[in-house]
């Protein structure tokens, strides 16, 4: 896991440092699903979780479809503390 997440921060500064480029990224949402049933399916749900997490806080804009419906996201972000 530490290594998949040290690559992401590498991309996601990469691409912080390409100017005017637009950068898409696709991807499942895949814990809003049923708990997967082994071990090494939970651990690929979390480790996916925690890459969307990141990505989606770098990004600028975040989507979100549902059966053909698209929700932008990041406007919408309720920050709550505590």
């Amino acid at each position: 896991e530490s290594q998949i997440m040290e690559h992401i921060h590498n991309l996601l500064q990469d691409i912080k440092q390409s100017h005017n480029k637009v950068i898409i990224f696709v991807t499942n949402e895949i814990g809003l699903g049923i708990v997967p049933d082994n071990k090494l399916a939970r651990y690929f749900r979390d480790i996916a979780g925690r890459v969307n997490r990141e990505v989606a806080t770098a990004a600028d804009q975040v989507y979100l479809t549902i059966s053909g419906v698209t929700i932008e996201l990041k406007s919408q972000e309720a920050h709550i503390d505590g």
